[in-house]
């Protein structure tokens, strides 16, 4: 089959809708009328629209000269509706009438339905939409691709007692005297399909808070009105600082932002009516940790700036998907860090970039921009590559440019491109027009090529030289090897004892003097911007562990978490990794992305060499962190940063489920009893810490408290708490009881996730990899397909001594895992699996 016959005509536009539906909750099913103004540029006797699991009751083409009936021929494999007419129509306009029905389904994509419990344990019902990346024809006939914007004006028929949001402001509301009403919207600007939306239900929105002249409302299940605030604080925040950045008006009259029961993804940018998972956005800022509002903070951001990158400039197909998303990750990271600059973000974004920076160290990995033809092709483009290496590459052209020149960039380009489509490279072009540097020729090399280098600096006399060379975790290079030879690298280099004397240098070709060393000791990726890897000579190397207190916090993260990449390549042994850590110890330095990576070692190793012989790691461990204990304690202190908390759970949770520290196991079970008996709550910030130290050492009695507290939380954090608690349980009985919840008590949108930590955990994951082989095809059935990728993320890990038993059958089910959504990301898996088992027979015989 051809790519063009996924593709529409592009002598047929589109240029308003009118979209009429009347959702039948209860049923689960539509009704629905809509008329579309088309523009033909040439004459056409057949006009083909997608539709998918629609049924078409009646079509007419309306011209000047009269209304023509149209004969629906639907095509299930193309996603297709073909309106055939007895005579052609056009050149010019003409107007499409179809009415149609469809079913509201639980594949939570198209027009759904989603469920909550009332107070009383009863269901409750109510029908929303999810229509990135094409499942807007699962709604209405519509010409479903980014390029076709049209104006849309949207009428929901609905239950009388029911709220009904859209894009656009209602209206107005008339009783139809059958116990429905008719809700009507304001017109939209012109927009692509996948941005429609229409949320119907017995919600509750709060007041509006006006920003200045929008009308800012958060949309949730009745009796969590208490949850709401700090989501219109960020929010707030958001809408004021973007509008300032960008300098161009929000460019909707109202903003919603949804809670939604059930949703497969963390949020969508739907013009307007912005929906979320509930844990996304609904919180208790006196009840929860500085992580869980940050990232409410960082999804209500994200989707906000959307509303400029993404719905006022769309790109033109759904290859330059990427820029969306990675330009909307930049952006919620700078603006979560304006909320609340005590947060440090850029620090912590540092392990998301780190994240993208594992991935595209596989020879499987992808270029971040790539050709999509047809749907399924879009589908797998939503990863971390996306995302995170997307944004962070953005950040390092920013802190090349400059921050204000990138700024005037950005604004020129999104009011040149306003309510129109755009291309990535219409994007280097504009700021190469502002600023005068080869940001296309630059940007190239990092958009349309996988991989990332590393930076390899030595001395050569008296001169300090740069080498790049591609990096990647297995050494022998496949011909088919998706990862790039040379990159043009914005090099930013500083002395060791020179904090703001920074140079950019620009890596153009595979190696060159970067300074001389009688300079200093050079610091490069200075301050940390850059998404590629360093790796110093032994030299240079001591020298910079003997100032580490001369880097600042994101170049000693970059540091480690370099080390740690080295190891896993077989470039470099545990012990230089342990050196870094050493480091970090030594100087008790109170920062959470460089602890956290060193966690995450000691983990992978405590993994690799099993419980029977790990006990010198485990030593290791300890006196790592037992001087962090001992300067951050146990329990937070008036007036200590925020990052304390943070950093103290991740050291807390350590000591009590890798080290089983008795005296932590001890403190965090008296914790959970208070919290059992309702003496005292858990202090926020070590909520997850202890709730994981008492899974890893409980019984059933703990497990009994948890899963009442999953299935009656008091907020949508308290749930996901307590669910990522079931999946900590290491008792096989208690393992198995919550496997079973995967299909039976636990939300579709969730359950891939818990299976997925579950097989992460060497005291869970062979009795997970059973049940999920076993389960396999059910689980493609039930879940989101956006997450069953997710879920298979964690048979990378299946590396301990018991799991190494199964490798050809481990090899065997990823070799055969059919998933459709999935793209280059189990060819992924798969390799970070071998690269992971290598790294564990290195481990095991340097650590013997």
């Amino acid at each position: 089959m051809s790519n063009a016959s996924y593709r529409l005509s592009e002598s047929i536009r589109p240029t308003r809708y009118r979209l009429s539906l009347a959702p039948d909750i209860e049923a689960a099913k539509f009704t629905g009328t809509v008329e579309i103004d088309i523009e033909l540029a040439e004459a056409a006797s057949e006009i083909r629209l997608n539709a998918l699991d629609l049924e078409i009751a009646s079509a007419v083409v309306q011209t000047s000269g009269g209304q023509l009936p149209a004969s629906a021929t639907l095509d299930p494999e193309n996603e297709m509706v073909a309106l055939d007419l007895d005579s052609p129509v056009g050149p010019g306009p003409a107007t499409l009438r179809i009415a149609f029905t469809g079913v509201l389904n639980d594949l939570l994509a198209g027009f759904y339905r989603s469920s909550f419990k009332d107070d009383n344990g009863n269901t409750v019902w109510i029908a929303t939409t999810q229509f990135e990346s094409t499942d807007a024809r699962r709604a209405f006939p519509c010409f479903d691709e980014p390029a076709m914007k049209a104006v849309f004006e949207v009428e929901l028929i609905v239950d009388a007692n029911h709220l009904a949001i859209s894009n656009g402001a209602e209206v107005s509301s008339e009783m139809l005297g059958d116990g429905r009403k008719r809700v009507r919207f304001e017109p939209t600007m012109a927009m692509s399909t996948y941005l429609v939306a229409f949320v119907v239900g017995p919600l509750v929105a709060t007041e509006p808070r006006m920003v200045g002249g929008t009308p800012l409302r958060v949309v949730h299940r009745p009796g969590w009105e208490k949850l709401t605030t700090f989501a219109l604080d960020c929010g707030a925040h958001a809408l004021e600082f973007l509008q300032d950045f960008f300098s161009i008006p929000y460019p909707a009259s109202k903003l919603d932002l949804i809670a939604i029961p059930d949703f497969a993804f963390g949020a969508m940018e739907n013009l307007g009516a912005v929906t979320f998972r509930e844990s996304a956005l609904l919180v208790d800022a006196h009840a929860s940790s500085q992580p869980e509002r940050e990232r409410i903070v960082d999804v209500v951001s994200h989707e906000i700036a959307h509303m400029w990158f993404g719905d006022l400039v769309t790109m033109k197909w759904w290859n330059g998907i990427w820029l969306n998303e990675a330009f909307a990750t930049y952006m919620e990271t700078l603006t979560t860090d304006h909320f609340e600059p005590a947060w440090r973000k850029w620090n912590s974004f540092g392990i998301f970039r780190a994240a993208a920076q594992a991935t595209d160290s596989l020879h499987s990995t992808r270029p971040i921009e790539y050709a999509v033809a047809k749907p399924a092709d879009c589908a797998a483009m939503f990863d971390v590559l996306t995302y995170e290496k997307g944004g962070s590459v953005l950040r390092m052209l920013e802190r090349y440019l400059g921050t204000d020149r990138m700024r005037q960039g950005i604004s020129h380009y999104l009011d040149k491109y306003r309510y129109s489509n755009a291309e990535t490279t219409d994007l280097w072009d504009a700021l190469e027009e502002v600023t005068g540097e080869p940001v296309r020729a630059m940007m190239d090399t990092w958009v349309f090529q996988g991989g990332l280098p590393v930076i390899e600096v030595s001395i050569r006399g008296e001169e300090v030289w740069a080498r790049q060379a591609p990096f990647s975790f297995l050494p022998e290079r496949p011909e088919d090897s998706a990862i790039g030879e040379r990159w043009m690298v914005p090099l930013a280099v500083r002395r060791l004892h020179d904090y703001d004397d920074v140079r950019q240098v620009l890596l153009s070709g595979s190696e060159q003097a970067i300074g001389s060393l009688s300079d200093g000791v050079p610091v490069v990726n200075a301050h940390g911007p850059g998404y590629y890897r360093v790796s110093y000579s032994h030299e240079l190397l001591a020298r910079i562990l003997d100032s580490f207190s001369h880097l600042d916090e994101l170049e000693r993260f970059n540091l480690v978490s370099d080390s740690w990449a080295m190891v896993v390549a077989g470039r470099a042994p545990f012990s230089s990794f342990l050196a870094i850590a050493s480091a970090y110890s030594a100087g008790a330095y109170p920062e959470v992305a460089g602890w956290t990576t060193i966690i995450g070692g000691l983990r992978a190793a405590a993994t690799a060499l099993g419980s029977e012989a790990n006990g010198e790691l485990i030593s290791t461990a300890r006196r790592l962190l037992e001087p962090m204990l001992a300067k951050l304690g146990t329990s937070p202190e008036t007036g200590e940063p925020e990052t304390y908390g943070v950093l103290r759970s991740h050291i807390v949770d350590a000591m009590g489920t890798l080290v089983r520290d008795r005296d932590i196991i001890e403190m965090a079970r008296e914790a959970f009893r208070a919290e059992m008996s309702k003496e005292g709550p858990l202090e926020p910030s070590l909520a997850a810490a202890i709730l994981d130290t008492v899974a890893a050492n409980g019984d059933e009695a703990d497990y009994a408290f948890v899963l009442d507290r999953f299935r009656h939380p008091e907020s949508p954090i308290d749930e996901q708490r307590f669910l990522s608690t079931l999946a900590s349980f290491e008792i096989p009985a208690l393992v198995s009881r919550t496997l079973a919840m995967t299909l039976d008590g636990i939300r579709s949108q969730d359950a891939p996730f818990v299976i997925s930590r579950m097989l992460g955990d060497a005291g869970t994951q062979a009795l997970t990899f059973d049940y999920m082989v076993a389960n396999f095809e059910r689980m493609v059935e039930v879940y989101p397909g956006s997450t069953i990728v997710r879920m298979l993320s964690g048979v990378s890990a299946l590396y301990s001594p018991a799991m190494r038993e199964s490798t050809e059958r481990v090899r065997g089910f990823l070799a055969t895992a059919q998933v459709p959504e999935a793209g280059k990301r189990v060819a992924q898996i798969t390799e970070r699996y071998e690269a992971n088992l290598s790294l564990a027979k290195r481990l095991t015989e340097e650590l013997a």
